[in-house]
């Protein structure tokens, strides 16, 4: 039998209500290559030939299996899947060059050939475990380090195609499940004062209030003139300080609002249990609603392992279709959305009977 790979978003978390994920970026250059756009296509290609060789030895370090291709050479669907489950960037998925990718077997890593940067190396997990992927991620640096000779200079760091880069070449990031303060209208305000700090605050799915799901990025903008331990303080700080006021925010909202917020989220699930076309933004901002209603103790899915997120997920229009199972080639996406969740959703259990 086929052993069932757990991605890393499958994992059990502690997201503690907020925290979705965490992820450390490193961004590379190679000495003996230009950066950027003074890449030749013939170059291009080389450098991912010779990258993805590194494959057989981080498999070998780390004893697990990895996955390598020429991304340019993917179908547009499978490009997408990539893109859509965080594995490569909207750089490289774009790039018209010869681009590359090594992955692990659970997603948790990807190495990132050629897209704005010679070497991108990101490490995510869900919850808000960034001691974990921080590990991970310079584990693997190390590892590269000792195959290729990076660009570096003694007094700049680590050379890179953007200069919001150079320095640690570190971007970490956590992503937030924001439905209080981005229905409040504090966001606009939350937004401008982390960027004070060197702290930015985005939209996973779009930006500002119109990001579906209430899903959002924070990360930071500085990379140069700090080590990567005062990155991670700094980050972890303020990321604590905002799922303190989210929760605060969502008591104070529900108990203004008690029976409107109720009726939303009775109406949310009703409208995912039943529907039969949901178009994504409309599926993701019901399912955030059944979300803050288990928060709020308004409902309790009878699944202890089900997990709004990873569902939010699995709805993305490629990653959706690519999963699907049906013989009908004409239905829509939003039909098949509509059933698979229909499907995943579980029976729930109210916090009292009416």
């Amino acid at each position: 039998m086929k052993k069932k790979i757990t991605k890393w978003y499958m994992e059990k978390s502690d997201h503690d209500d907020v925290i979705v994920s965490c992820r450390v970026r490193l961004a590379r250059n190679l000495s003996g290559y230009n950066f950027g756009r003074m890449l030749s296509d013939s170059d291009a290609q080389k450098l991912v030939d010779n990258v993805r060789l590194f494959k057989k030895e981080i498999e070998g370090r780390e004893n697990k299996p990895y996955y390598s291709c020429d991304v340019s050479k993917l179908s547009p669907r499978e490009k997408e899947v990539l893109l859509e489950s965080h594995a490569i960037s909207p750089d490289l998925y774009s790039k018209e060059q010869a681009t590359g990718l090594i992955l692990s077997e659970d997603e948790s890593v990807s190495i990132m050939i050629n897209g704005r940067d010679h070497i991108r190396i990101a490490a995510i997990t869900a919850g808000s475990n960034m001691k974990k992927v921080a590990a991970l991620a310079n584990r693997v640096d190390d590892m590269l380090d000792a195959s290729f000779k990076y660009a570096y200079s003694d007094k700049y760091g680590y050379l890179t195609s953007s200069l919001a880069d150079v320095g640690t070449g570190l971007k970490a990031s956590y992503m937030l499940f924001l439905p209080a303060i981005t229905s409040s209208g504090r966001l606009g305000s939350l937004e401008a004062e982390l960027a004070r700090f060197g702290i930015m605050i985005k939209g996973v799915y779009g930006d500002g209030n119109k990001s579906p799901g209430y899903l959002h990025r924070l990360f930071n903008r500085r990379t140069i003139g700090l080590p990567e331990s005062e990155i991670f303080e700094s980050l972890e700080l303020v990321v604590s300080q905002i799922a303190d006021l989210e929760k605060k925010q969502r008591r104070e909202w529900y108990e203004r609002n008690r029976g409107e917020i109720e009726d939303k989220v009775f109406r949310s699930y009703g409208v995912l249990k039943y529907a039969r076309s949901l178009e994504l933004k409309d599926a993701m901002t019901l399912l955030a609603q059944i979300e803050l209603g288990r928060f709020l103790g308004i409902i309790e899915p009878a699944d202890v392992n089900f997990d709004i997120h990873r569902l939010m997920l699995e709805i993305q229009p490629a990653t959706l279709c690519n999963n699907a199972v049906t013989d009908d080639r004409e239905i829509s996406t939003e039909k098949l959305r509509a059933a698979y969740i229909r499907k995943k959703l579980p029976k729930i259990k109210t916090e009292k009977e009416d």
